[in-house]
C-alpha cells in the first residue's frame, strides 16, 4: 500500500520545464496561484542527481528546492528518492500589476494581463554592499545581446580573490549578462540572464537579478519599457484558497533579521488582515512549526466555517 501511494505521488521529470504561466486566483479574495495547495507534486531523483540538478531541470531556485525538501540530502538524494516540486504560490501582498519581485522568496511575479500570472525563480544580490534594493521602479530599457564592462569595484573584488576579469565582455553566450537584459530605473541594476544556472535561487550577484536563460528569453519580448517593477521584502505571506487560509514562510534576509516573536507578531497581523480584521482561532503549534521551519510551501492554518458547517453547528 505504501509503495502504491509513493508511486502515485511520483511524477516523471521533464527537461522542458520553464516558467509557470498560470491563471490568476479564481475567487475574489483568493491569493494562491498554481496547483491546489493541498496537492503535492514529486519527482523521483535519479542516481546521478543532486537537488540542485533537479532545481535547474524544473527552473526552480536552489534555496527553494532545499527548503521544500528538508530531509533530502542536497548533494546525494539517492536514486528513487521522492523530491517535492513547489507548484503553488501565495501572491505577494502588493498590487497585481507589472513586475513584482519578492526578495526572500527569490521569485518574480509578472502580471501581463488580467487573465495570466507568470512566475520565475531568480538569483539576487549578496548581503552587505551587494544587496538587491527594495522599492518601486520601472523597466527603463531592454538590451538584446548586451556587452559588459565590469566596474572597478567588481574588478577589485575579483582581484582580491585571485581572479582577474577582462576589462570588456562582448555580446555573446559567454557574456556574464547572458543574451537578454532589462535595465531598471535604479541606476546600475539589471534583470538579466546567466549561464551560471546553479546560482538561481541564491544570493550570489552584485545586486542584479539573474534568470535562467530560457526564462529570460521567454520573458524579454513580453515586457515593455515603462512597466512597473515593485521589489518587496516579504518573508511571510498569507492568503486564501477557497475557504482555507494558508501561510508561506521563508527565512529572513540577513540584512533584515527578525526574532521568532517578531515573525509571530507579523504573521498574526497578516492573518487578521486576511480575515477581514477578525482574528480566527489557530493552533499555536501550527504557526510555531511553520515559522521555525520555513519551507516556502503553502501550509493550511485555518478553515473558515462554510454555510453547511454553520447550519450543522446551529442545529
Amino acid at each position: 500500500m505504501k509503495r502504491k501511494l509513493l508511486t502515485s505521488l511520483l511524477v516523471l521529470a521533464t527537461s522542458t520545464a520553464s516558467a509557470l504561466t498560470l491563471p490568476p486566483p479564481q475567487r475574489p479574495g483568493d491569493s494562491i496561484i498554481g496547483d491546489p495547495p493541498y496537492q503535492a507534486k514529486y519527482v523521483a531523483a535519479k542516481y546521478e542527481d543532486t537537488l540542485i540538478d533537479i532545481a535547474v531541470e524544473h527552473h526552480l531556485g536552489q534555496d527553494e528546492i532545499v527548503l521544500a525538501n528538508p530531509k533530502v540530502d542536497r548533494w546525494l538524494p539517492g536514486a528513487g528518492t521522492p523530491v517535492r516540486i513547489p507548484t503553488s504560490f501565495i501572491l505577494p501582498n502588493a498590487p497585481r500589476q507589472g513586475v513584482v519581485v519578492n526578495l526572500p522568496e527569490m521569485r518574480i511575479y509578472y502580471f501581463p494581463n488580467a487573465s495570466q500570472v507568470v512566475t520565475y525563480a531568480i538569483g539576487i544580490g549578496r548581503e552587505n554592499n551587494w544587496k538587491t534594493p527594495q522599492g518601486k521602479t520601472r523597466i527603463a530599457g531592454k538590451i538584446k545581446n548586451p556587452s559588459w564592462t565590469p566596474p572597478p569595484s567588481i574588478i577589485a573584488e575579483h582581484l582580491a580573490d585571485g581572479d582577474e576579469l577582462e576589462p570588456y565582455y562582448p555580446p555573446g553566450p559567454d557574456n556574464p549578462l547572458g543574451l537578454f537584459a532589462f535595465r531598471l530605473g535604479l541606476p546600475g541594476y539589471l534583470i538579466h540572464g546567466t549561464q551560471k544556472t546553479n546560482g538561481i535561487g541564491m544570493r550570489v550577484s552584485h545586486g542584479c537579478m539573474r534568470m535562467y536563460p530560457a526564462d529570460i528569453e521567454q520573458f524579454f519580448p513580453t515586457v515593455n519599457v515603462g512597466t512597473s517593477v515593485n521589489i518587496v521584502n516579504q518573508s511571510i505571506k498569507v492568503g486564501w484558497y477557497h475557504d482555507t487560509l494558508y501561510l508561506e514562510a521563508y527565512p529572513e534576509l540577513e540584512e533584515t533579521p527578525a526574532t521568532f516573536e517578531q515573525r509571530l507578531h507579523k504573521t498574526l497581523d497578516l492573518i487578521q488582515q486576511a480575515n477581514g480584521g477578525q482574528m480566527p482561532v489557530i493552533k499555536g503549534s501550527i504557526l510555531k512549526m511553520a515559522l521555525e521551519n520555513p519551507s516556502g510551501l503553502p501550509i493550511a492554518i485555518y478553515e473558515r466555517p462554510t454555510q453547511n458547517t454553520l447550519q450543522t453547528t446551529q442545529n
